[in-house]
């Protein structure tokens, strides 16, 4: 569940491959790495539909195994910083988020339960720019490899 300001709610949307916690196991070469999608369906935002999805980019880590990520926490402070590491939020197009802290609470049944929230931009076109802040409260599927879609049907 995503909610934008006060008034907006959207569901999540497991209908394809666009929501996933995905774990990258790295090698000698690359360190592991963890990263976050999250879709939501097509719902009401200040009389236009939509359908919003945020987009966390590769986080690297020590942790050994997708199970060890349960407790771990990753925050954006800045919009230079969202910009740089290229992770966004897609209202009408993809805007990079002025602040945001993840957290990974806990799994059960292939799926990851994770909490976001922070300021995301909804018109970088607007002078100044449009910004709300968000909450997203979701389970979504853990992916290793892509075989892991098939346990849902994707």
């Amino acid at each position: 569940m995503l909610k934008i300001g006060e008034s907006f709610i959207f569901e999540d949307d497991w209908s394809r491959r666009r929501s996933s916690l995905m774990y990258f196991e790295g090698d000698e070469d690359e360190a592991a790495a963890w990263s976050v999608d999250v879709a939501f369906a097509m719902g009401n935002f200040d009389g236009e539909q939509i359908s919003p999805s945020l987009c966390i980019n590769p986080i690297d880590t020590d942790k050994k195994s997708i199970t060890e990520l349960v407790g771990e926490s990753f925050s954006v402070m800045t919009m230079e910083e969202s910009f740089d590491r290229e992770d966004s939020f897609y209202i009408y197009e993809h805007e990079p988020l002025v602040d945001y802290e993840l957290k990974i609470l806990e799994m059960e049944n292939n799926k990851a339960h994770i909490k976001c929230s922070g300021t995301l931009v909804v018109d970088g076109y607007a002078q100044p720019y449009t910004k709300e802040r968000f909450e997203i409260d979701s389970w979504i599927p853990i992916i290793e490899s892509v075989k892991d879609w098939e346990k849902f049907g994707l």
